[in-house]
Parts: C-alpha cells; structure tokens; sequence
C-alpha cells in the first residue's frame, strides 16, 4: 500500500496577505475549494478535478480530505504518481504562494505506510518553496504584499497572482463556504454576511457595528485532543487494518460535523437574536476546516459566541465519539474540547496581524488548561478528561505585536523591586460547568457587570493600573481609600466584588493593599482586573457614554 500525505501550510498567511477582508473572503472560498466533499460543491473542488484529470478515481482511497489536506491511499504506485505530480502543478496555478507540504510512504498496511508518510511530511515541512514569479530588480511590486506585480486594479493598483487569484473567488453569489456557517432553518444567503469593514456605500456589504463602536474580534479556534484520539485510532486499525478507512473517515467527519453544527449553533444563539431589521448579521467566518476555525465577530459579541460554539461542538463531538466506539475505538475521551484566542481591534487596524495575534493567543489558551489544576480530579490531558474549552483574549490599543506572552509582559505586567504585577489571569474556563483548575469566564463576566452597576465606584479601579506603574506607594493609598469607602457606602456591593475575586483567583484577601493575588510564585502576583476592564470598555457601545460615566464619576 503507498500513501500520499498532503496539507497546505500558512493558511492564514495566504489569506489576509493583502488586509481586505474581501479578499480574505474570496481567499477562504478558494482554500475551501482545495479538498471540499459538499455534495452541492463536489463539482468544483480541486482535488476531485485533479483525480478525473488523472484518471486516477478508481485506484485513490481517502482517509481524510478537509481543511486543506488530505491523505491519499493506493495500490498502486503508478497512480499515485501521476495523481501527486498533476496535484502539485493545478495546485500552484490554484493558489499561487501557497505553501503545502507532501509527504510519501509505504507499507503492508494502510496503517503502516501512512505512519511512514506523515514521518516524511515532518521532514520535509521545514522546506521552502520558492515563490512565483521571481521579482526581478526592475518589476512592479504589488505595494501590499510585495511580491511580484502580475496585474493591475482600480482599486489596489499593481497586484500580486495570489491577490489576483483571491479576487476572482469574490463573486460571493456563487460561494458554498458561507452556507456551512448558516443554519439551514435560517435561509441565509450571501447577502446576510458583511463583506467590507469600512464601506464606502450601503452596497459593498459594511460591518454592522454598535452605536459608535468600531471593535472587533478575531478569533482563532483549534480543537483539543485529537492527537490523543488518533493515537487510539492508531492502535486499533492495527489490530484491525481492514477498518483503516472506515474509522479514519468516520473520525474526519465527526470533527467536521462538529465544527459545522458547532458555527451553526452559535448563529442561531448569537447573531440571529441580536441582527436589527435589514441589518447584515454582525460575524464574518474566514475559515471553517476541520477544527480549524477563524471568524471575525463584532467585540461585544464575541465571548457570547464563543461560549455558544464551544458547547454545541462539545454536545456533538460527544454524540460523534459514540458513534467511533460502536465502531471499536477504545478508551476514547467523552467528548472533544476547543482552545479560543481572541484579539480585539479597531476595525481601521489590520486584522491579518490581529489573526497572527490570535494564533499566539490561542495557543497559550491551549497550553494553560493542560496544566492541571488544584481541584481537578486527573491530569486534563489523560484520554479520559481532555483539556477543557479555553479562551484567552487581549485588546489590543497600541502598536500590534504577534507573541502574546510578549505583550503580556510589556503591557499588563507591571515590576516594584523584584516583585511583578500582572493584570491578567491568561485563560478562563469557556463553560462555566468545567471542574478543571481554571478560572471561569462566566466569573469574570460577573465581575463586568459588578463594574458596571452605577452605585460601583469605578475610577480608582480603572485608574489603579497606570497608577501601580506610575507611583506603587500611591496606588496602594488609592486602593486602601476605595475599600474604605465601598465598606462606608456600598457594603454588600464590596462583598460580591470580593467573592468574585476570591473565585477567579484563589487566595485573594479583601484586606490586602492591592486587588492581587500570589500565583504560586514567591514575588510573582496575579489580578483578573485587566481583563474586566478591557471587557467594561468593549462593552461601552458608544464614546460618548464612555466620557458621560466619567464625568458623573469624577464629579462623585
């Protein structure tokens, strides 16, 4: 048996390289295209149209085919060869500077030559592939990506081939992509979803933003676990290699019925309730592969729609893993999980950097809830308790940068001497009813709305930040003079503020002189405040509101 590994590289690099969201669009609608096995879309995918091209249908077994990639099975090797070297030419004209990786293997088995291919994909994903055409000193550049120019825009000038090919998948009238996103019971076409986030006329499909707000959210999801899954799968289909295919494709299609039912769920929950009469629906997805996910949504909207999303896929991956044990897939875990990265912008701020943000965010999302946790009853990356739904978050108001950790230490850390103050708690729980070691967005949600109340008096706590930076001794006489007079006049509201803080943050005292907590650390010290009032000011739907509480808290 010869296998045949592939899977595109730097997707969210091909897609936003020119920073329009449409041609981000129309890039997704190509990437989706690669691989794509919608029966209504079938006739216009890449990979179908190579293998008749070929004439290599009968002789090419699928394990998987989704999310640009897919794994190739035959006993043939001829075939194969002819399929992979007119793969890799159609594939360059498709989607020019798209980095992909090509791995080969062989075996007595499925199982063993797919093992010796994915080893061979490893080795070769360090290789660079070089881009097409090759710029030459006196060639026009395209000024938004740099690469060589190959045709000219009214709009955008001199243009790159992948721009140019980007461009000619926006004609969104004839796009499948969106309808995967859309709840069939919804009717939603085209037309629902924005398409520009700065219009310049009620044609080209603008954003629809609240009040005189302008924030988005870019958010990167990744699902848990599914390496503990194919490491059981592994282990089976070597015992029993005749259900190779069987179980592979079962697995390839519970993630993405997962995923689909999961972005459907949180249209339904989210953005339907929310959409004014002839308003366009407030998210715009970019890519929906596997358990792949990157959709825009509008800021005030996003920790809603992530909750949203991550327990509908959680609900159907649960269903789905039942139906993969039927087939005798052993010690599988009860369900899926998904790691959430989210960045905030203003919608004149390039979101191709804040979709590299999201990534970093994402990931340190992922990594913190594998650590287990004081109350958590077994480590959550054992098979039987996969790591919970995470989310991390950052609001991004000053120059972007792509590494999270860096920004948590430039921006919401704070140094006094050998000790540190850091205003985040990094990830939070997604759904509140997680017993792992995390603290709970729902928590932290509750602490936004305790800010918001009219009778919380809010200035020194959102002044506290600078201040600790600025003066350590008089941030802590601030912080000393608000609890005093919270204990004088509003009691009970300090009472519930306490609380919340003693549940994100375990070991949180109501008397000490700052609103933080050890984090296990000797000098080191933890506050979720950052993250509250980074909420409290995405959830101000309008600047004016924000000046008006200001004032009247000033004048108080």
């Amino acid at each position: 048996m010869h296998c045949l590994v592939f899977e595109v590289k730097s997707i969210q690099a091909f897609i936003f390289a020119s920073g329009r969201l449409r041609d981000a669009i129309g890039g997704s609608e190509l990437i989706d295209l690669l691989t794509n096995e919608d029966k209504e879309q079938s006739e216009n995918n890449l990979l179908d149209a190579v293998l008749v091209a070929s004439q290599t249908q009968q002789q090419i077994n699928f394990s998987r085919r989704a999310g640009g990639a897919f794994y190739a099975f035959s006993d043939d090797a001829a075939a194969l060869d002819r399929f992979a070297a007119l793969w890799s030419l159609a594939l360059q004209h498709w989607a020019p500077g798209l980095g992909f990786i090509f791995g080969r293997g062989e075996g007595e088995h499925p199982h063993s030559a797919f093992d010796q291919a994915r080893k061979d994909a490893q080795a070769q994903s360090s290789r660079e592939r070089d881009l097409l055409p090759v710029v030459s000193p006196l060639a026009e550049r395209s000024r938004r990506t740099g690469w060589a120019a190959v045709d000219w825009d009214k709009k955008d000038g001199a243009i790159d081939a992948a721009m140019l090919r980007s461009k000619s998948f926006a004609d969104l009238s004839r796009a499948g992509f969106i309808m995967r996103n859309s709840p069939p019971e919804a009717q939603l076409n085209w037309r629902d979803w924005p398409r520009n986030l700065e219009p310049e006329t009620e044609e080209e499909g603008g954003f629809p933003f609240a009040g005189a707000g302008r924030d988005i959210a870019v958010i990167h999801a990744d699902g848990n676990g599914m390496g503990q899954v194919l490491i059981r799968i592994s282990e089976t289909v070597k015992h029993y290699p005749e259900k190779f295919f069987k179980i592979y494709q079962a697995f390839s299609k519970a993630v993405d019925d997962s995923t689909r039912h999961a972005a459907q769920q949180a249209v339904r929950d989210v953005l339907l309730p929310v959409r004014q009469q002839g308003e366009l629906l407030a998210a715009r997805p970019i890519l929906l592969g596997g358990d792949d996910v990157i959709v825009l949504v509008r800021a005030d909207l996003a920790l809603a729609y992530v909750q949203a999303f991550a327990r509908a896929f959680e609900e159907k991956s649960r269903e789905k893993l039942k139906e993969l044990s039927a087939q005798g897939v052993k010690d599988l875990p009860e369900k899926l999980t998904m790691g959430f990265g989210m960045a905030f912008i203003g919608a004149n701020q390039p979101f191709s950097m804040a979709a590299e943000l999201s990534v970093s965010i994402m990931e340190h999302a992922k990594q913190q809830a594998k650590k287990p946790g004081a109350d958590s009853p077994m480590p959550p990356t054992s098979p039987a308790s996969p790591a919970p739904s995470s989310v991390a978050f950052f609001r991004v108001t000053t120059a972007l940068v792509d590494d999270y950790d860096t920004l948590v230490q430039r921006v919401m850390t704070h140094r006094e001497g050998d000790q540190t103050y850091t205003h985040t708690l990094g990830a939070y729980a997604v759904l509140e009813e997680s017993d792992s070691g995390l603290p709970k967005l729902a928590d932290l949600e509750r602490l936004v709305s305790l800010l918001q109340q009219q009778d919380m008096a809010r200035g020194p706590v959102r002044g506290l930040l600078n201040l600790l930076q600025l003066d350590p001794a008089q941030a802590r006489i601030s912080w000393r003079r608000w609890n005093q007079r919270m204990r004088e006049t509003q009691k009970t509201r300090l009472e519930e503020f306490s609380a919340l803080m003693q549940a994100l943050v375990p070991g949180y005292s109501a008397n000490a002189d700052l609103p933080y907590a050890n984090s296990g650390c000797a000098d080191a010290f933890i506050s979720p405040l950052g993250d509250a009032l980074d909420l409290l000011a995405i959830r101000h739907r309008s600047l004016s509101d924000i000046k008006d509480q200001e004032h009247q808290e000033n004048a108080a």
